[in-house]
């Protein structure tokens, strides 16, 4: 049987993002799993490629999604680096949609230089989703056999609680239980977490639990989904790790991201669950700070790219 075709962004120039996709092409384990096409700018690619010459790609094909002549400085967002950026997710959804490629990997990018570009979205998920028409998706971390999705993404924490819609925790629920049940073949047991610490205590530390969070778990009990309840966030990732669940609803980012990245960072994926391909991302950021000098690990972009290879359609 023929290897997968899998695009993949080299994400925001100015980070780590080329680093890592051209170690994580060149590892057996990616080998082993599909036919990487690397999509970036013709400019980045080939500088990069001489400049690391210790990198030998043996199996992946390159696609150009841009030939910028403008500068940009390692380790600082720009609009050059972020349209940079774009450009090679557009070529790839593109590709994906046309059937070239049968899923997508994304390298990271930063926000600030995708607002340098003028983008108005706040990351990959709400561009993606922009991309394919997708009404209803989420923003799913995979670790391990660790399922988790988030309902509200990224937004300040001031913020999180007149956003927590009950409507948002039923789709984002349904999202990443189907999800699971159509690409990794099993129905899923599924454990809420609340908002407030000790789920709110029965109204003293917050009424969000009462007036939000138990309606959605009602609903989506009518609809036959295997809800285990609703939880304090610490008893919720406790009892998922004792095997309790298959997947782990939390309201806001940190919920999710703070446990994972304590268990095993270098093992997050994170998934955009609700498109119409499978997309995958390594579960950290374009690192900035070490940008250029060949210590990122690679890690999770090759747990990413393995994903998305393995991952039944």
């Amino acid at each position: 049987m023929a290897k997968p075709k899998i695009a993949i962004t080299i994400g925001d120039p100015a980070g780590i993002g080329p680093e890592i996709v051209f170690k994580a092409v060149n590892s057996l384990a990616v080998q082993r799993v599909c036919s990487p096409v690397v999509v970036g700018d013709k400019k980045v690619i080939e500088q990069y490629f001489n400049v690391n010459k210790f990198i030998s790609l043996k199996k992946a094909e390159f696609v150009f999604s841009s030939g910028y002549n403008k500068k940009f400085n390692l380790g600082e967002p720009s609009k050059v680096s972020g349209l940079i950026a774009c450009d090679a997710v557009r070529k790839s959804v593109d590709m994906c949609l046309k059937k070239e490629v049968t899923a997508i990997v994304t390298a990271p990018v930063s926000k600030e230089s995708f607002k340098y570009a003028g983008l108005k979205f706040s990351g990959h998920t709400e561009f993606l989703a922009s991309l394919t028409s997708t009404k209803k998706y989420c923003m799913m971390m995979v670790c391990g056999n660790i399922n988790s999705v988030m309902v509200t993404r990224h937004l300040p924490i001031k913020e999180i609680s007149q956003n927590l819609k009950t409507k948002d925790i039923v789709i984002t629920t349904q999202i990443a239980a189907d999800f699971i049940k159509k690409h990794l073949k099993r129905s899923p047991k599924i454990i809420i977490a609340s908002l407030n610490p000790h789920a709110g205590d029965n109204g003293i530390l917050g009424n969000e639990e009462k007036k939000v969070i138990f309606p959605a778990i009602k609903k989506l009990k009518s609809e036959k989904y295997d809800i285990c309840g609703l939880y304090p966030v610490d008893v919720a990732w406790n009892k998922y790790l004792n095997n309790k669940c298959d997947l782990i609803v939390a309201m806001y980012h940190d919920q999710v991201m703070l446990p994972l990245k304590i268990l095993s960072p270098e093992k997050i994926v994170n998934v955009t669950a609700g498109l119409p391909f499978v997309r995958t991302s390594p579960g950290h950021g374009t690192a900035f700070d070490i940008a250029g000098k060949n210590i990122a690990d690679a890690s999770s972009m090759i747990e990413a790219i393995r994903f998305a290879g393995k991952t039944e359609r």
